[in-house]
């Protein structure tokens, strides 16, 4: 027998305007199966034939379809175009209409909704200019139509929908009202018969005939799932609980400390605050929370983790409890510090090295292949497959690709803002200081209000301006943890203050060296915080002060250093 065909791995090259980001394509092992061409690629979905398709846009963002060899099965025809669904079809938009075509590329149903979802139990729903209903897959509209809003069907063939007045109730397949509009909301209905739904603002159970299961009484009651459980909110004043309960509305699993509102691949993720481990549909204990940090499972029951034992030890972890380190610094986050994981769709993930190259691991926790850039004013960048041989190299000016830079890991340079902090002669820099004209600072808070000019004094409160020095000042190293960060990933604030200190010792003995020892019992606090540490040395007529900061604000919190040149 032959083994079955793998899909190929979509991974970006970053880079900056006009580049942008493009998406290669890559086999298991890193060998390249099509260059970087494309600015989105979304899931691989079974053609049929043996191969692959998925939707995919050009770098201007026009959408069509490829197959697994990177070919345009349809070019880039459609304003959006949406990953293939259980029926084998795929939504795509085109002069602001929806329509479906399957694995072929072939429109089986031309733009003609304003609105248009995926196929559940034979049925979509779709909107026309008169209101919601459900479309067949030869694209007809076989019940309503004039709905004002819509649900998929469920396992007992009843699907929720809202009638022009606000009420809500539940049609049969052949569009007959099984249970008349009476609700205020509804959900569809889950494998044991009964469905979610709200009378003024709590919710409740009921049958297949409408009947009461479960009178309203949650605040809050979300639709079931797979696993046949509903993430719920209930109890009086001073008495509420979160939980997922079945469809009798039993409690299964109740929060106590951190849980997800879903689960993933049969898992649900809880923890204390401070690990974090997974329970099963029952509540029992599937995998044991020796975890820091961790994500949810994709689809292929894959995971990124760090082991609390051990907050260096990232790796990938499996739905049956195996977990595979990686040698990686850590794994890459966006913008706002969260971790991207396997959340792409092509299984996976990318990770830092510890030479800043950004390394994608499989589901398997092997590096699949590698993305660095390949020159140092930024004008090349190179993908290596899993062996370490480049297999493409793009060129750009300079500028154009960066390497990403640490947050989890707590490496020092992930906080450095000046060279001074970078292992530097600190002489230059304290010329410069001393050579500035003497203004009267006070160094800005990340907190209580940032301020691009610490010299801009018409701000300052009179407080403020009590505590502001005169002379000049230089941010050496800074962060500002949000109390958000700090609760997903508990270990940052540890990882800052040890990196922090690191900064601090450093700075300090570079300055030992260049100025002998610091002033004893002198000190010129230059910000008052939460937590402040300063050294002092005499440079000509004025004092050189090394001041490391901390503030703590609703959760938050801040560190920062400073290099200050003042008045004696």
């Amino acid at each position: 027998m032959h083994p079955e065909p793998l899909a190929p791995h979509a991974v970006p090259v970053e880079g900056a305007a006009p580049f942008g980001r493009r998406f290669a394509l890559v086999d298991r092992v890193g060998r390249l199966v099509r260059a970087p061409e494309w600015g989105a690629v979304g899931p691989f979905h079974p053609d049929g034939k043996g191969g692959f398709v998925a939707p995919a846009a050009d770098p201007d963002g026009s959408w069509g379809y490829l197959d697994g060899e990177g070919r345009w099965v349809v070019g880039p025809a459609f304003e959006h175009a949406t990953e293939f669904d259980g029926a084998g079809l795929s939504r795509f938009r085109s002069h602001g209409l929806w329509g479906y075509a399957d694995t072929t590329g072939t429109r089986v149903v031309p733009a003609r909704f304003t609105g248009a979802g995926s196929f559940h139990h034979g049925l979509a729903v779709v909107r026309t200019e008169v209101g919601a209903g459900y479309a067949d897959p030869a694209g007809d509209v076989v019940i309503g139509g004039g709905y004002r809003d819509a649900g998929r069907f469920g396992p007992n063939g009843l699907a929720a929908v809202r009638v022009p007045d606000g009420r809500c109730g539940y049609v049969d397949r052949d569009g007959r009202f099984a249970v008349p509009p009476r609700f205020d909301g509804a959900r569809p209905f889950n494998t044991g018969g009964t469905a979610p739904v709200r009378v003024g603002e709590l919710w409740g159970l009921v049958d297949g005939a409408g009947a009461w299961v479960v009178e309203p009484s949650f605040r809050l009651l979300k639709a079931f799932d797979e696993n046949g459980l509903a993430y719920a909110v209930g109890g009086g004043p001073g008495e509420t609980f979160v939980a997922f309960v079945d469809a009798r509305g039993e409690r299964v699993v109740t929060r106590d400390g951190e849980m997800d509102d879903a689960l993933h691949c049969g898992l649900l993720k809880v923890g204390d605050g401070f690990t974090r481990g997974f329970r099963d549909a029952t509540g029992a204990w599937a995998i044991e929370a020796v975890y820091a940090w961790a994500d949810h499972f994709d689809g292929g029951g894959a995971a990124v983790a760090a082991r609390a034992a051990d907050r260096a030890a990232w790796g990938v972890l499996r739905t049956d409890g195996t977990f595979v380190p990686t040698p990686h610094l850590e794994p890459l986050t966006d913008g706002d510090g969260w971790v991207l994981g396997f959340d792409g769709g092509h299984g996976v993930a990318p990770f830092l090295t510890v030479d800043a190259e950004v390394a994608y691991v499989g589901r398997d926790g092997r590096d699949v292949c590698r993305v660095a850039v390949d020159a140092p004013d930024g004008s090349a960048v190179v993908l290596r497959d899993a062996a370490g041989g480049t297999v493409w190299r793009g060129t750009a000016g300079p500028g154009t690709f960066a390497s990403e830079p640490p947050y989890l890991s707590g490496r020092p340079e992930a906080y450095v803002d000046h060279v001074a902090a970078g292992g530097g002669d600190p002489g230059p820099v304290v010329r410069e200081l001393l050579d500035r004209p003497a203004r009267r600072f006070y160094p800005c808070s990340l907190i209580f209000g940032r301020r691009d000019d610490p010299y801009d004094l018409d701000e300052l409160d009179e407080y403020d301006l009590e505590g502001a020095s005169t002379g000049a000042v230089h941010t050496l190293a800074s962060t500002w943890l949000a109390a958000e960060s700090l609760a997903e990933y508990p270990f940052l604030e540890d990882n800052a203050q040890d990196a922090f200190g690191r900064i601090y010792a450093d700075v300090a003995e570079r300055l030992r060296a260049a100025y002998g020892a610091p002033l004893a019992h002198v000190r010129h606090c230059l910000r008052s915080g939460d937590g402040n540490r300063c050294l002092v040395w005499a440079v000509a007529d004025r004092h050189l002060v090394l001041e490391e900061y901390c503030q703590v604000g609703d959760g938050d919190r801040e560190f920062q250093i400073w290099l200050a040149v003042v008045a004696a």
